[in-house]
């Protein structure tokens, strides 16, 4: 007799993954469980916010706790899933209409550009590519602004951080590579640098696809990678935003695709994609991501016969986009070098106390921002796939991304989810997806619990993320008082009078904005230098924020010689500063 024939032989089997299935469903509701715990308990018992930045503080105990509670409900209610087929039909539709699919998401992100994230540069950190992206838009290397107004122009705070400016000649460039600066150049000179990151973010989404099928040569589980992905609200986020990570994800994505195929002309591609990772605004991401890649074509000698194309790729951007650059900061100021390597050394040290909590904040992060589970999911992925060579690569990938901040002094303060580890996730849902691959079908409990976390969050966890974004973006700029017009207005910021007000003090390169947003020193000095360029101004508002001078009922920005738009011009020289001038209070 045979005894695979009979019910015993094969219903075990069976009965055997459904409770296996079961348990992984119940292990991912205990972790949900653990990281909403997280949340209740931080600052309570165990974990400490001491010595966070209070936006990174605020993001976590806010908008990050309430998020917690719709994961958890999320993953509670796709444990009541129980058919996989809904969510095969999607995956299988996703990867049928893979172009069509990517387009609307493509279109769905730009308009969350626009509408979500106001098309707006929110932290400096962003508004430092974008300010780099005018002045490359305008066909220079570097800025110009009038070297007596550096000080007023840029908050001193933010000078030789996020942005380099010399008070003596004026010249001004960002103080992070040129990377990031260099892609969303034409879309500035378009007048939709809004649209760098979804388009970004669209070829992100092919190439996870791309990796995942390649990998597990599954159609099916191909399209759970874009499902995941898109239903991820960090990837979501980060598609909208002006954070140079979108990049990077892509970037990196693109550097292991091609490095999977080791020819030695891949190998050369790889090597150049890596070297645009390297500067997109500083190289650690990316030098995280591939050291694992590096080392392996080092010691396995099949592969290491493209190694050397690799490291020639990396040279010739490197040195022109990574070396030419310092030596054009370098130019800026005869301090440079010396702020440069002061700063690398208070970038990193060994991990201490709030370190570790930053750590741990962002793991809680790094699961909410995501599908529920989906990190349970890669887990089960990875030792699925663990004997592929790729796959353990990008797991390594992602691990060393994650351990290598724990060096790292900074919490990572603005940005959504886990900011620092975005540069690899894009490994998440490959991994993930690779968990449902070909031969799974019969898993149908963790199949149905996936594909059900992966729709609601879609539907239910990703709206919510984005209204907290739009509402943390339009409480921020609320802060300052709309323009008057007709006419142009300059804005004084006080940047002790709102919430990280000081980011707010964004002015283009060539000031072509109607309107200037200055560094506030108090309303004495701001109404005298306002005095000594337009004496008819009129002060039309005051308050924490600082003040609001109308500078009257024409436009003052003139046209330059050759030039093709107005802009605020200054004299070589100030002018002498008026004696006895206070403002109307």
């Amino acid at each position: 007799m045979n005894p695979t024939a009979g019910g015993l032989g094969v219903s075990d089997p069976k009965r055997a993954v459904y409770w296996r299935d079961r348990l992984v469903v119940m292990l991912g509701l205990g972790l949900s469980g653990a990281v909403l715990t997280y949340f209740l308990l931080v600052n309570r018992w165990g974990f400490s916010t001491l010595g966070f930045t209070p936006i990174f503080e605020r993001l976590l105990l806010l908008y990050d706790a309430h998020a917690a509670w719709f994961c958890t409900a999320i993953a509670i209610m796709a444990a009541f899933g129980s058919r996989a087929a809904p969510y095969q039909s999607i995956a299988r539709f996703i990867d049928q209409y893979l172009v069509r699919t990517l387009a609307a998401f493509v279109v769905a992100f730009a308009l969350g550009a626009v509408f979500v994230y106001h098309d707006y540069p929110l932290a400096i950190d962003e508004y430092a590519a974008v300010f780099q992206a005018k002045i490359f838009a305008s066909g220079h290397l570097v800025g110009h602004l009038p070297p007596y107004l550096v000080d007023w122009l840029i908050a001193p705070g933010f000078n030789r951080v996020f942005l380099f400016a010399s008070p003596i000649t004026g010249r001004v460039v960002e103080a992070y590579w040129p990377g990031f600066a260099l892609l969303l150049a034409p879309f500035e000179r378009l007048g939709a640098p809004w649209l760098c990151n979804p388009l970004l973010a669209g070829v992100g989404l092919y190439l996870i696809h791309r990796i995942t099928l390649e990998i597990t040569r599954d159609r099916v589980a191909a399209g759970f990678a874009v499902l995941f992905s898109v239903a991820s609200g960090a990837y979501v986020a980060n598609a909208i935003s002006f954070y140079s990570m979108q990049a990077h994800l892509t970037a990196n994505l693109l550097y292991a695709w091609l490095l999977m195929t080791p020819t030695r002309g891949r190998a050369l591609a790889a090597g150049f994609v890596g070297s645009l990772a390297l500067i997109l605004h500083n190289p650690f991401p990316h030098m995280l991501f591939a050291l694992p890649w590096l080392i392996a074509f080092l010691v396995d000698r099949d592969r290491r016969r493209v190694l050397l194309p690799l490291i020639a790729g990396y040279v010739p951007l490197s040195l022109v986009g990574g070396v030419g650059w310092l030596w054009v900061r370098g130019r800026i100021g005869a301090d440079i070098h010396r702020t440069h390597l002061a700063g690398v050394k208070a970038f990193f040290r060994w991990p201490d106390a709030v370190m570790w909590n930053a750590r741990a904040a962002g793991l809680a992060k790094l699961w909410v921002w995501a599908v529920p589970c989906l990190l349970l999911f890669a887990v089960l992925g990875f030792v699925r796939w663990r004997r592929d060579w790729r796959v353990r690569l990008l797991a390594w990938s992602a691990v060393t991304t994650f351990l290598g901040y724990f060096f790292v002094v900074f919490d990572q303060g603005h940005g959504w989810g886990n900011r620092y580890f975005h540069s690899a996730w894009g490994v998440l849902p490959i991994l993930a997806a690779g968990a449902f691959a070909g031969g799974s079908g019969q898993r149908e409990k963790l199949t149905a619990f996936a594909g059900a976390a992966a729709v609601l969050s879609l539907l239910l966890l990703v709206p919510y993320q984005l209204y907290q974004i739009d509402g943390f973006i339009g409480r921020h700029l609320a802060q300052l008082p709309a323009p008057r017009r007709p006419g142009n207005d300059v804005i004084f910021v006080n940047p002790d009078g709102g919430f990280y007000i000081g980011d707010m003090i964004q002015n283009d390169p060539e000031l072509r904005d109607p309107d200037l947003r200055m560094f506030s020193y108090g309303p004495r000095r701001d109404a005298a230098l306002v005095r000594r360029f337009w004496p008819h101004a009129v002060e039309v508002d005051w308050g924490p924020y600082g003040e609001e001078w109308n500078l009257g009922p024409v436009d003052r920005r003139i046209v330059p010689p050759g030039g093709s738009s107005p802009r605020f011009v200054f004299p070589a020289a100030p002018p002498a500063r008026p004696a006895g001038v206070t403002p109307p209070r």
